[in-house]
């Protein structure tokens, strides 16, 4: 974990996917948020941790089939930062949305099955943005690449997670189908490394 962070990521791709966080941070402290900041938060940490993911599923076709191959650097971090959304997400809904109640969270799981599928994608993401350093990516060799196309499955967990708690408001799944699943449908031949990668571990 000593390299999870790259001290020579460019400042400004740090700056420019610090600022949702910061802008959701000051709106908080002027009391922008309130009554209800949890229910808020929740959906901004969300839409930024969608929208980064995209931003990551965008990377290898941009890199691969345009001139943009100096994109490709920013690549770790901007997955980092999908991480982070993510994780923020998870907390805004413990601490702020659920008060940390046990019995409410208990109550939610029985209840809300896309809390299964956020959580899922957010153990994916967490398992990448620790295996996502050079040095993690030298020990784990060969299999670094098929592990790290499970990002495409978590995408598959977020719009399920999306898609199972639909009520009136559907923009965020619309616009998340429409940039994620054609992203999704032109990897579908890389599953199978994926599918290898787990049956050698077995």
């Amino acid at each position: 974990m000593a390299q999870f962070w790259d001290r020579k990521e460019k400042p400004w791709i740090v700056i420019l996917f610090s600022l949702p966080f910061l802008w959701m941070l000051v709106s908080l402290l002027m009391g922008q948020y309130f009554p209800d900041p949890g229910k808020i938060l929740m959906r901004l940490t969300g839409i930024w941790a969608c929208v980064s993911l995209v931003l990551v599923l965008f990377m290898t076709p941009i890199t691969k089939y345009t001139q943009f191959k100096f994109l490709a650097r920013y690549r770790r971090f901007i997955g980092l930062s999908s991480f982070l959304y993510a994780l923020l997400h998870m907390v805004c809904y413990l601490v702020l949305f659920a008060g940390l109640s046990w019995t409410w969270i208990a109550s939610d799981l029985i209840e809300k099955p896309y809390i299964y599928a956020g959580v899922g994608a957010l153990v994916i993401l967490t398992t990448l943005a620790i295996t996502s350093s050079k040095r993690m990516m030298k020990k784990l060799a060969k299999r670094w690449k098929p592990l790290h196309r499970l990002v495409y499955l978590s995408a598959l967990l977020v719009w399920l997670h999306l898609w199972w708690q639909i009520k009136s408001d559907t923009s965020i799944l619309v616009w998340f189908s429409a940039f994620a699943i054609p992203l999704l449908l032109i990897r579908i031949p890389q599953t199978q490394s994926v599918k290898k990668y787990f049956l050698k571990k077995n």
